[in-house]
């Protein structure tokens, strides 16, 4: 009777590890980096033929560097750029934008700054627009004209 509940028990275990790993691929499937890692470690395009052809484009300026294969974007520059996640992107603007040396700029500067200090992600603009748009101190302040107030001047016609 031992034995039919330890089989049962395992057969339960593998049922929660098939779970969790469901659970866990389409978080790795929804990443942007997979298809060139697949195009460039693999050799793996995907079945869309114009999808296969925008993917072996853009993947000629994506380098795979170091023992965790891990991807990097070269710049027009020739910098290589660590492509981070979306999240992780994120992240990093919202710490440029309202950390301990945050200073509150505009969108394409956090994004320049993110870019110069290495990283990369395909959304990092829109998400510097968002992050702006939904931050009460940019929206206060943004309100306030910053120039002292002048009466008008007649230019004269000569």
């Amino acid at each position: 009777m031992c034995s039919g509940a330890g089989v049962e028990a395992s057969e339960a275990l593998l049922a929660a590890a098939e779970v969790m790993e469901v659970e866990q691929r389409p978080s790795r499937l929804f990443d942007w980096r997979t298809p060139f890692l697949e195009c460039l470690i693999h050799c793996e395009l995907p079945e869309d033929r114009s999808e296969a052809r925008r993917i072996a484009r853009r993947a000629k300026s994506y380098v795979i560097y170091g023992e965790g294969n891990e991807l990097y974007r070269r710049s027009p520059t020739g910098i290589l750029q660590r492509c981070i996640t979306i999240e992780e992107g994120r992240k990093l603007v919202e710490d440029l934008h309202s950390g301990a040396c945050g200073h509150h700029a505009a969108p394409r500067t956090l994004v320049g700054n993110a870019f110069r200090r290495g990283f990369y992600w395909p959304t990092a603009m829109a998400d510097a627009i968002e992050l702006m748009r939904s931050c009460h101190g940019c929206q206060f302040y943004a309100k306030q004209t910053h120039l002292p107030a002048h009466a008008l001047q007649m230019i004269p016609i000569t």
